[in-house]
């Protein structure tokens, strides 16, 4: 299958943009973020809590935004779109972002604890899904805008209210306030990421566009049940 949607080549590209990713991953990751990090200043409960949200927000807030936008919304689409087969353009946008949302895959299972049931497969595939629109959406924006610091902000703007509400959640044993203001924006944003995607891709790329709203449909009828849950 994936050799009608590239053109020759395209698998040497995987082994650089791989290399490349890995590269930069241990500059920005191993060296920079350590150095800023530290060592907790002490061992005692609250100390290391302290560190470690420092450490989580630097992580998630600041440095994944301008590493991972920088690596796929300008490096890796523009990368793997030099091979694209004729008409198949959009194909690759589409696996472009599904290669970023399943690079969270493995953070994720290890925060769900490593188990597998039927909830924790519908909430790793809803957390994959969401990255998936999220990157489709930062592409055309970064298309249209030609200002990757859009995308960025935007980034910034989701992780942001993910951290602070998830801090929240640990300091209260992870016992959710269903009716929170900032899970219900979060939620919100996911579902306007998936609209945004279906719309562009459709817009652009119509047979994909299509492929996608059956995605984007799962997305709203989660919401939905959610929101009919809280409420009973």
């Amino acid at each position: 299958m994936l050799e009608k949607i590239f053109t020759t080549g395209w698998l040497v590209n995987v082994l650089l943009f791989g290399l490349v990713f890995l590269l930069a991953q241990h500059v920005v990751y191993q060296i920079i973020f350590r150095s800023l990090i530290g060592s907790p200043k002490s061992y005692f409960h609250k100390d290391l809590v302290h560190w470690q949200r420092k450490a989580s927000f630097l992580g998630a807030v600041i440095f994944a935004p301008l590493f991972e936008e920088w690596m796929f919304t300008y490096l890796a689409y523009a990368s793997f779109l030099r091979y694209a087969a004729p008409g198949q353009e959009g194909w690759v946008i589409f696996f472009v972002a599904l290669f970023f949302a399943l690079l969270h895959f493995p953070g994720d299972f290890h925060r769900m604890g490593r188990r597998i049931t039927p909830w924790t497969i519908y909430r790793l595939f809803k957390f994959q899904l969401d990255r998936l629109f999220f990157s489709l959406t930062a592409f055309f924006i970064y298309q249209l805008t030609g200002q990757l610091i859009v995308t960025i902000l935007l980034h910034y703007l989701i992780n942001g209210i993910v951290s602070v509400y998830n801090f929240d959640l640990e300091d209260n044993g992870w016992v959710s306030d269903k009716g929170d203001g900032r899970l219900i924006l979060i939620r919100l944003i996911n579902i306007g990421l998936a609209l945004a995607a279906v719309y562009f891709m459709y817009m652009e790329y119509p047979l994909v566009g299509l492929s996608l709203i059956p995605l984007a449909i799962f997305s709203i009828a989660d919401y939905i049940y959610w929101q009919v849950s809280t409420s009973i």
